[in-house]
């Protein structure tokens, strides 16, 4: 089925974008790749994503595909699986699993709008503002400025601030709501991955359109699940560099440069594939437990060596390399904050 899926991508010319990780949806569910939606594995699915930067357009629909499957999609298991936080609202209970069984079949897709012009990556930021009227509804005031999956989005999970409870609920606006604006926002790299920002006014939502009681306690475990899907397919991309390079008589100095680039993708696609099992085996278990893992320091050396192969400019024939520069790791507070926590463990070490 992968082999169908390439096809159909190798299928699009060259310089469009817009329309082909939606077009492709019907072959990406049949690949198994949206399996992780539901029940599937992520090692399951981690095992095809790494593949899926060889393919023509492959980095912008993998992105499309790690935003899915770890965010929006993460939100649905939550609700359907009664976890603590999510709502026990029975009738948010069958939304979720009707938006759930489109995604998984590839009719649709379902954005999520956290971050917002100013935030800086920090919750307490948002202007967003959700509040419950007398008659239950409850009213919200949004204005997202980059929603992953956005532009041909049938729903979006607007994460906005309950001021009166101090949290950060997360509420669903169909794509069809009265008075929703959404504005198409087009990257330099990883274009087929289409952006948009949304903006709402007033908007008076039912009870059930609230999914999650207060995202504070996710946001992290729901960065760092897109981050690993993204090692993976850093990691593919990398592969895919090295199989290009390495067709053809090579100079035995370029083929142990080769040969470091694929070692340390393996490495890392080890260590991201040791992780998934972790995620397949505990529902509990959260990746700030093992983070950082490695991917910041081997995106900073692949790109070095890539940087350092003579008559080779990786950023003019593989520009959608960029992307992983774009959202670079160590960039987040996350991983900051992890960062300190795990320097502790250092001074320890020999200790015995």
């Amino acid at each position: 089925m992968m082999k169908e899926l390439r096809d159909k991508l190798s299928s699009f010319p060259p310089g469009e974008f817009r329309s082909v990780y939606k077009s492709s949806l019907p072959d990406i569910a049949k690949a198994g790749l949206l399996n992780a939606l539901k029940d599937g594995g992520f090692r399951t699915f981690h095992e095809k994503l790494i593949f899926i930067p060889s393919f023509p357009h492959g980095i912008g629909v993998g992105v499309g595909l790690m935003a899915q499957t770890n965010v929006a999609g993460k939100i649905l298991k939550l609700v359907l699986g009664s976890e603590v936080g999510a709502s026990t609202n029975p009738e948010s209970k069958k939304l979720a699993l009707e938006l759930q069984d489109r995604l998984v079949n590839g009719l649709g897709i379902l954005g999520l709008g956290v971050s917002e012009p100013g935030w800086m990556g920090k919750l307490t930021n948002l202007k967003s503002t959700a509040k419950v009227l007398p008659s239950g509804e409850i009213e919200l005031n949004f204005h997202k400025g980059f929603v992953t999956n956005g532009a041909d989005a049938e729903g979006y999970l607007v994460v906005a601030k309950e001021e009166d409870l101090n949290r950060f609920g997360v509420f669903f606006v169909p794509r069809d709501f009265p008075g929703l604006k959404v504005e198409e926002v087009y990257l330099d790299v990883a274009r087929e991955a289409t952006h948009c920002k949304i903006t709402g006014e007033n908007f008076k939502v039912p009870s059930h359109y609230q999914f999650i009681e207060d995202y504070s306690k996710l946001g992290s475990d729901i960065h760092l699940s897109e981050m690993l899907s993204a090692a993976v397919l850093f990691c593919g991309a990398i592969r895919k560099i090295v199989s290009d390079l390495s067709q053809g008589s090579e100079s035995r100095e370029r083929f142990a440069v080769l040969g470091k680039l694929w070692d340390l993708s393996g490495l890392l696609y080890g260590k991201c594939l040791e992780i998934s099992d972790k995620k397949d085996k505990d529902p509990n278990y959260k990746i700030e437990e093992d983070h950082p893992y490695g991917y910041e320091a081997i995106l900073d050396e692949c790109i070095s060596i890539l940087e350092s192969i003579p008559n080779f400019d990786y950023k003019k024939e593989y520009p959608d390399i960029g992307l992983f520069c774009t959202i670079h790791p160590a960039r987040s507070p996350v991983y900051i904050k992890n960062r300190l926590k795990q320097s502790k463990s250092w001074r320890k070490f020999g200790n015995l």
